[in-house]
C-alpha cells in the first residue's frame, strides 16, 4: 500500500512541475505532454528516473527534453 501512495504522491509532484511548462526551456516536452498519450509517456519516463536512478523530478525532466531533443535533430 506504501507503494502505491508513494507513487500517486510523485504523479502529483510530476503535475505540478509541469503544469506551467516552459517552453523556452523544455520545447519538446511542453509540447508533447500537450497530449493525454505524451503527458501519460513523460510521466512514465520521469517515475522511471526518479525510481532507479534517484533523479530530482527537475533533472528528469531536462534529461528527458535533451533525449527528445537529439531524437528530433
Amino acid at each position: 500500500m506504501a507503494k502505491k501512495s508513494s507513487i500517486q504522491e510523485l504523479k502529483k509532484l510530476i503535475q505540478l512541475e509541469l503544469q506551467e511548462c516552459d517552453s523556452n526551456k523544455w520545447q519538446y516536452v511542453c509540447e508533447m505532454q500537450s497530449t493525454p498519450k505524451g503527458y501519460a509517456r513523460i510521466e512514465e519516463m520521469i517515475i522511471r528516473y526518479v525510481a532507479k536512478e534517484g533523479m530530482p523530478i527537475g533533472s528528469a525532466i531536462a534529461l528527458i527534453e535533451q533525449e527528445l531533443a537529439h531524437q528530433n535533430a
